[in-house]
């Protein structure tokens, strides 16, 4: 069974390895729905200073690692996931899936009751895959000057659900009647 992926916060360190898996994943995945041209045109202009640009405006990034490598990110702000991208050679072993369900906790945990993204085409299905739904398509422009065409998306989110009473916490009168009835030990 492969190892788990580590969750973590970038760091500044983190800058070279998050460019170069967010380039590869746009270029490699990205081909799949948009023309060649279009996907260069995403991903123009990316420096590795991605993380510290996000980090100032408020962003909660997380990386994944797998046998010490950044292999995905998350970059979430309030109730947006600003993105979310895995290196195409670590997809399906969980990272992005990680990635999102510590997304959703983090904005439930801030109260949040629903989550969305601008999806690219190419993520559509995974977005749909951990619950989002398409709100509607829109075009947007990339830093190489093209505009693509996405899809605004959302997804309800669980709300925080308080321990239930255990078996311990039941009033006393009850117990009897319930060890009779065969419904408790």
């Amino acid at each position: 069974m492969p190892a788990p992926p580590i969750f973590r916060p970038i760091t500044p360190a983190d800058g070279a390895a998050i460019l170069r898996l967010h380039r590869r994943a746009i270029l490699l995945d990205g081909v799949r729905t948009y023309s060649p041209a279009m996907v260069h045109s995403w991903a123009d202009g990316m420096n590795a200073d991605y993380a510290g640009r996000s980090i100032a405006c408020g962003s909660l990034i997380e990386a994944a690692e797998l046998h010490g490598a950044v292999v995905g990110f998350s970059d979430v702000l309030g109730d947006e996931i600003r993105g979310l991208f895995v290196d195409p050679g670590f997809s399906r072993r969980g990272v992005g899936r990680g990635l999102a369900e510590r997304a959703f906790a983090r904005m439930r945990h801030h109260g949040h009751e629903r989550a969305k993204v601008t999806a690219a085409l190419s993520g559509v299905g995974f977005y749909e895959a951990v619950g989002f739904r398409a709100v509607r398509g829109v075009r947007h422009p990339t830093r190489g000057g093209m505009v693509l065409p996405v899809l605004e998306m959302v997804r309800e989110l669980e709300p925080k659900v308080a321990p239930g009473p255990t078996f311990m916490s039941w009033p006393r009168p009850l117990l009897p009647g319930l060890q009779r009835a065969g419904g408790a030990p």
